[in-house]
């Protein structure tokens, strides 16, 4: 017993001192440089708009919303150093746009960037890809969603290499019909009026554009032929595709280099960030700084022409969708000054007006029925009234 009990002893010293031996390992915090030019855009030859954006590169918790470049001068030059074309600002946001361009697809041309800080950066030069048309936008529905796909061809197995990009927009309704308007007024009788066609909030469209990478390539088939790549994915019962969903498909052509690049940001974008994930150093762009070789620029720019291609899905064509949103019941207010201003009022109100409520007896308006905003105001779900040209 004496035996064990020293053995028992023994033991617990031992993992008493390794224990308390034990330091805390703090890693050493890996420093990477910031303010990095990002340059985001292709040069589209022809009709539609070229638009580009600038930014620096920021710590991941800082807000990419407030990182865009102001106040820089881009332009379009041909192999020589001439102007071609000069780009404009949009926003305080970094955007910069150009209206359509008609650039010889037999030259080169280069983009030339000049910010406030006196730095100046030129791309390589870039050759311009013609884009073959889009052959069809695909679909397919399974228990999982909507997969939306790409499909088209180059006869002359030129193109190869491919980037898509797309705006999707959806129409929706409103739960609840609101037929009145709050306005601030000193009596009751005055403080709701109702609405004009003009003035309905039951109908909305909303737009999206895509945010990720989305390429495609033909280099290991016999031919130039890309059958059914998918660019989107809608989970099943989500709100797109609760009246009709419509997504505009746009196709650039790429060069091997491009491709290789775009598909090098995609991999890192999808990565969850770790100790071996590329740095933007390691990212080779087409795009330097003059004077400072070794600055690293974030950003490939291409020149190429753009096929698009739009396509309509209704929600009877995927059906059981099963979309729903939950909507409390409505809630009748008094027509008491304060309950009417604290519910109604306000730049954020707590309902939106639906209807007068009348007494059966009397015939008498007792109370505003009001609805939750998302429930009674299709803005209030980021949407527009405003019907799309393009909507059937």
């Amino acid at each position: 017993m004496i035996v064990k009990n020293c053995l028992t002893y023994r033991v617990f010293v031992l993992i008493f001192f390794l224990v308390s031996c034990k330091e805390k390992y703090i890693p050493p915090v890996i420093k990477t440089e910031l303010g990095y030019l990002v340059v985001d855009g292709s040069l589209i030859n022809g009709a539609d708009s070229t638009i580009i954006r600038l930014s620096r590169t920021k710590e991941l918790d800082e807000n990419p919303a407030i990182s865009g470049e102001q106040n820089a001068q881009i332009t379009v030059e041909d192999a020589e150093g001439n102007t071609m074309y000069n780009f404009t600002a949009v926003n305080d946001n970094g955007v910069y746009a150009l209206p359509g361009m008609n650039l010889d697809i037999n030259k080169k041309y280069k983009l030339r960037i000049n910010t406030t800080d006196g730095n100046q950066y030129v791309s390589d030069d870039i050759i311009i890809k013609e884009t073959p048309p889009i052959d069809s936008v695909s679909w397919r529905l399974n228990a999982d969603g909507v997969t939306i796909y790409a499909n088209t061809h180059d006869p002359l197995n030129n193109t190869i290499y491919y980037r898509w990009e797309y705006a999707e927009t959806w129409d929706y309704y409103t739960y609840y019909y609101s037929t009145l308007k709050y306005r601030l007024a000193s009596t009751v009788d005055s403080m709701f009026l109702p609405r004009t066609d003009g003035e309905s909030v039951y109908h909305c469209w909303k737009t999206a554009f895509s945010t990720q990478i989305i390429l495609g390539s033909s280099s290991k088939l016999s031919a130039d032929v890309i059958s059914e790549s998918p660019v989107r994915f809608i989970p099943v019962s989500s709100f797109e595709i609760s009246s009709i969903y419509s997504i505009l498909l746009k196709q650039y052509a790429l060069t091997k280099e491009a491709f290789e690049y775009f598909e090098n940001i995609k991999k890192i974008s999808e990565q969850t960030g770790s100790l071996f994930d590329a740095q933007p150093s390691q990212l080779s762009g087409n795009i330097h700084c003059i004077g400072k070789p070794a600055e690293p620029v974030i950003g490939f720019v291409t020149a190429t022409t753009a096929q698009k291609k739009r396509i309509f899905i209704a929600q009877s064509q995927v059906e059981p969708w099963n979309y729903s949103l939950f909507c409390p019941d409505k809630r009748n207010v008094p027509l008491i000054m304060d309950s009417l201003k604290y519910f109604f009022g306000g730049n954020y109100p707590i309902l939106i007006p639906i209807e007068k409520v009348f007494d059966p007896a009397t015939n008498r308006v007792i109370a505003i029925s009001g609805g939750i905003p998302i429930c009674a105001d299709c803005t209030y779900r980021e949407g527009t009234t405003i019907k799309p040209d393009f909507w059937p």
